[in-house]
């Protein structure tokens, strides 16, 4: 029986030219705009061929298919050396001939074939970009904000707002083709690039948030110039956003206490002494104890004291890889934690536990490299001078501490410094004790 339909080679001679032609393309790494223009002529021919012939046998069919196959495979590398929008222009190619449209994204790489899963994984991470737009506006923009704030909110919003508008607005779409075709960036290259971008700005975001610490810690600085400055609400405002950035920032919290006694706020300053005193820091557990001290709560005042003193000692240990500034402070904090502590001792009438401490804090203050920095020096000599009246009322010592006591909060006062309620009570009473000896 005869077989009604002619062989592919016998009645279709275009297409052993464009299949030749083919394995040129796909065997060559380099292609020249002539041979790119051969091969699409000799599909428009086989195009021809394939449509003055009503019998195609099934065999050529597949032949047909498996070819345009290959061709939209190298579809990149047609279009990295012919501009094909300028030959539809000029040639009036009919919109069915779809290899005059390989620079169509569709068509133009096998990576393509995976735009669908770089939509899902665009759409998600911005859900995650919003999300943390949301959570760091939150953070930054709570209570008072600067151009500074509401800048970097207003930036990272945009950014993921032009993003969205890419992906769900034709015009978007557009935009961005058009800056890549400005940069020569091909087509099909559109759903990696959204991707990226998206992803850039989602490590921008989690850098952000990641490091809100860090932006607490700029936020305390400035807080800390602004009430050297005595510019006390917008110390108030940075020490508040410190916090609400880093929550654990235990010296943004003890700061803002000591502003609040500046303020004469003695609730919230005790409020934050806890919080910073619960999270381990040092100097808090000596300005919450003093205010035990002040409300009669002294086996309180002498627990946080002792503990403050155990933590002393740790830091004792790494002394020598302290620098002289920080040695300075910490001499600083250990006169005022032995001088609290002497004077809760004094209070509870533990006369002998007070002495040690009290010369402990007496031989810091007699240190010639640190009694210049130590704020209120005159206190101890007061406290001592009181506890000797108490066990040794014939001691020519008392006279003498009387003296520096009335001595060293004079100078103070002298200087405009201002001095607290019982270092006012104990330069009164030195100059009434001087009086009478």
């Amino acid at each position: 029986m005869n077989n009604p339909y002619p062989s592919p080679h016998q009645s279709f001679p275009a297409l052993e030219r464009y299949r030749k032609m083919l394995n040129q393309l796909t065997d060559s790494s380099t292609i020249s705009e002539k041979e790119v223009l051969d091969i699409l002529r000799a599909r428009d021919i086989l195009q021809k061929e394939l449509k003055d012939n009503s019998l195609i046998s099934l065999d050529t069919g597949l032949e047909v298919i498996e070819a345009d196959k290959r061709l939209k495979q190298q579809a990149y590398k047609i279009v990295s050396v012919v501009n094909l929008a300028d030959y539809r222009e000029s040639f009036l190619i009919d919109d069915k001939a779809w290899w005059w449209n390989l620079d169509s994204r569709e068509l133009l790489h096998p990576l393509t074939r995976f735009d669908g899963l770089w939509r899902v994984i665009k759409l998600i991470l911005l859900g995650v970009n919003f999300t943390l737009i949301g959570t760091i506006a939150t953070h930054f923009l709570s209570g008072s904000s600067g151009i500074m704030e509401i800048g970097g909110i207003i930036f990272t919003t945009f950014i993921s707002l032009l993003q969205a508008q890419n992906e769900l607005t034709q015009s978007g779409k557009n935009l961005l083709t058009k800056l890549m075709k400005v940069f020569k960036i091909q087509d099909y290259w559109y759903e990696q690039i959204q991707l990226g971008i998206t992803f850039a700005v989602l490590l921008l975001l989690l850098g952000i948030w990641g490091n809100f610490s860090f932006f607490s810690e700029i936020y305390k600085n400035k807080a800390v110039n602004y009430q050297e400055k005595q510019e006390f609400v917008k110390a108030q405002q940075g020490y508040l956003k410190a916090i609400e950035l880093d929550s654990d920032n235990l010296d943004a919290h003890f700061k803002l206490a000591t502003l609040y006694e500046d303020l004469q706020d003695i609730n919230q300053a005790k409020k934050h002494y806890l919080i910073a005193a619960k999270g381990g820091l040092l100097e808090a557990y000596n300005n919450f104890a003093y205010w035990y001290l002040r409300d009669g709560k002294y086996s309180e005042a002498v627990e946080l004291l002792e503990t403050g003193i155990k933590f002393l000692a740790e830091k004792d240990a790494n002394l020598n890889q302290l620098s002289e500034d920080e040695r300075k402070e910490l001499a600083i904090l250990r006169y005022s934690l032995y001088k609290n502590l002497g004077w809760g001792r004094l209070k509870q009438e533990r006369y002998q536990d007070a002495i040690p401490n009290l010369l402990i804090a007496i031989a810091i203050v007699n240190n010639p490299d640190y009694k210049d920095y130590i704020r209120g020096s005159g206190a101890v000599y007061c406290l001592y001078a009181q506890v000797l009246e108490k066990t040794d009322q014939d001691s020519p010592e008392i006279k003498k501490n009387w003296h520096e006591c009335e001595r060293l909060i004079s100078e103070r006062k002298a200087a405009g410094d201002n001095i607290n309620a019982e270092e006012d009570q104990w330069l009164f009473e030195a100059r009434e004790k001087l009086n009478k000896l």
